[in-house]
């Protein structure tokens, strides 16, 4: 059966929103993050002692799905567990409640162990692994991969350079970084317009400080395909679907 759950509560405040007052998909990241983060350290498996042992938690796949994106003030329960894992990947889900007990968003994530000397991906080391108590598989998920969805329509660009506060305690940029710059490359008037539906990004290559990345997207509709170019090679990809704002 899938490993151990974990839970905390969220109240979203106005830090964590956008100019329509609902909740940002980046902030949305790092909340699950943390609560991911904080059940490590509850089991004595934190980023800190793996650091010691010169391995790091490295995240290769997010899937997003959003029923309903949280407004400012609402009280969120968000529960994780690591499902399952196999010698090089681990698979964690994330699940979002409101206060009356629906589900607003989950997330299906992919994690591999990272050398941190070598910058490689290892072996899943069972000190690190074994406290979550998630069932080992044999087998290797197939995830989609994210693509372009029919005719481009429109493409847009924005340039960014890595700045230290970009980076973690892996020495890269954080993986919800990505996604916010992902997210900017879009116009104002559509952001404030609709409201994300899914997210799939697919982490390829690193990206350190002081490089230069070139955040792109293709739009049709309402479906936006994004790229993370750094130089000239693709470091992140994701395929994101919209819907036009629901009145609440």
């Amino acid at each position: 059966m899938p490993g151990k759950k974990y839970s905390e509560q969220h109240r979203v405040v106005y830090y964590d929103t956008d100019l329509t007052g609902r909740l940002n998909v980046g902030k949305l990241g790092d909340i699950l993050m943390l609560v991911s983060n904080d059940q490590s350290n509850d089991l004595g498996v934190s980023l800190q002692n793996m650091k010691k042992a010169g391995l790091g938690w490295v995240v290769t796949q997010h899937v997003l799905t959003v029923d309903r994106m949280p407004r400012v003030g609402e009280e969120l329960t968000i529960t994780t567990q690591a499902t399952s894992y196999n010698r090089y990947f681990c698979y964690r889900d994330f699940f979002v409640q409101d206060q009356s007990g629906k589900q607003v968003a989950k997330m299906h994530s992919v994690f591999v162990m990272m050398d941190l000397k070598q910058r490689k991906m290892v072996r899943l080391v069972d000190e690190f692994i074994n406290p979550y108590s998630a069932d080992y598989t044999t087998k290797i998920e197939r995830l989609p991969q994210p693509q372009m969805q029919g005719e481009v329509t429109e493409h847009n660009e924005r340039t960014y350079r890595v700045r230290y506060t970009d980076i973690d305690i892996n020495r890269h940029v954080n993986n919800i970084h990505y996604i916010d710059w992902m997210v900017d490359a879009l116009d104002k008037d559509f952001l404030s317009q609709h409201d994300l539906v899914s997210l799939n990004i697919v982490y390829k290559k690193e990206v350190a400080y002081g490089d230069t990345v070139h955040s792109q997207v293709a739009k049709n509709g309402l479906v936006t395909y994004h790229e993370i170019i750094n130089d000239d090679a693709i470091s992140c990809v994701a395929e994101c679907h919209w819907q036009p704002v629901k009145e609440d």
